[in-house]
């Protein structure tokens, strides 16, 4: 089986992409899931978990991309074992099938996937090809990057999709696993830097129809789940409220790093969603913090106690989210595009496609979880 994640496209996209051709003649040869919810926090690292666990990050522990407190250099969550549920690659090895990874968030360290190419990243200083060939597969990456490296310009896109898309299809042809995964985040970049619908997400566009020609020529006879993880909001305004807290004295601020004060408290920023972290403050200075935020620029609503729940960070003193042109990121950052909102936003749908896994061709069914993508595979491949 192989499985082809489309980062940060939603399913209000879905008639553009079906314009292309390779992927228009997928979707043919495809069972067809549109109008499918993601899971919240809607970021890239939880719902990639979520699809390979089937659990909430409430039970599988990876609540975000990057680490709580707020940095000018936020420690990336890459490493697997911070994952609590077992996933399909670890029931896979339980089975003795082989399993593999390109740029599959989550995966630095595997134990059991067979062959990986890690989404890694470095610390400033440290460097980046190095830091992946420990966190990997080493002789295999180096083996891949030397074979590939023309490709890349950095981690620009889409350069880098066309180097995972070439590195998949070489383990593919040459290795033939069992179980591959493989993460295509071009449209997600560019959006970012653009915003959705912008002239530039043609370029991602072209890139995502040609990886995947060049993932089905490596692969053109087995089962297929390619699926979207979130879907991106128009950003005009990035907020930073944990600025709000140096303001009240609550926080320090220095050369574009955050300290905690006494009190220990700090906003965890997740794109669309924010969480207060109270530290020792008492309850009624959790409640002025609450009610200033309230009263915020771009503030939509506080979130629910099940959204609080499901995200796994319930154990924040409170979380809200933003409205659609806002969203809450460490301060200099520069967004056009954004996600980590909550379900109820309008057009933050997303689908997925099957080909085989004994489903039937061109239906096409509406409504459904990313939650739903688990149980497929582990009922189809007798996990």
């Amino acid at each position: 089986m192989l499985i082809i994640s489309y980062d940060a496209i939603g399913d209000s996209e879905f008639e553009k992409l079906s314009g292309y051709p390779v992927f228009a003649s997928f979707l043919k040869q495809s069972a067809v899931f549109r109008d499918v919810s993601t899971v919240f926090l809607s970021n890239t690292y939880p719902v990639h978990t979520s699809v390979v666990t089937g659990a909430l990050p409430e039970v599988h522990g990876v609540t975000s991309n990057t680490a709580a407190f707020p940095s000018a250099d936020p420690l990336w969550n890459c490493n697997e074992e911070i994952i609590k549920a077992k996933t399909i690659w670890q029931l896979a090895s339980e089975k003795g099938l082989k399993t593999a990874a390109v740029l599959w968030p989550v995966t630095a360290f595997s134990k059991t996937i067979n062959y990986n190419v890690p989404e890694v990243r470095a610390r400033p200083g440290k460097n980046q090809v190095l830091t992946s060939l420990k966190a990997g597969s080493a002789f295999l990456q180096l083996k891949l990057f030397l074979r590939h490296r023309a490709l890349l310009n950095g981690i620009k896109q889409p350069n880098l999709d066309n180097f995972s898309a070439a590195c998949m299809a070489d383990i593919l042809r040459e290795k033939k696993p069992d179980i591959c995964l493989v993460h295509l985040t071009a449209y997600d970049a560019i959006c970012h830097d653009s915003g959705p619908r912008s002239e530039a997400l043609e370029t991602a566009y072209l890139a995502m129809d040609k990886n995947l020609e060049i993932l089905l020529d490596a692969y053109s006879d087995g089962d297929i789940i390619l699926f979207s993880d979130h879907s991106q909001v128009n950003v005009h305004t990035v907020l930073d409220p944990n600025a709000e807290l140096v303001k009240a004295g609550l926080m320090n601020k220095n050369g574009g790093v955050y300290f905690p004060g006494e009190s220990g408290c700090f906003f965890e920023l997740c794109g669309g969603a924010a969480f207060f972290h109270a530290g020792k403050l008492n309850a009624d200075q959790i409640g002025e913090v609450k009610l200033n935020t309230g009263r915020g620029e771009g503030f939509c609503r506080f979130l629910t106690p099940a959204e609080m729940r499901e995200s796994g960070l319930g154990g924040a003193a409170f979380g809200f989210c933003a409205k659609e042109g806002f969203c809450y990121e460490f301060s200099g950052t520069e967004k056009k595009g954004n996600h980590g909102y909550p379900l109820d936003m309008s057009c933050y749908t997303v689908f997925y496609m099957v080909k085989g896994c004994g489903l039937e061709s061109g239906k096409v069914t509406k409504g459904g979880s990313l939650l739903d993508i688990a149980p497929l595979v582990i009922r189809h491949l007798g996990l």
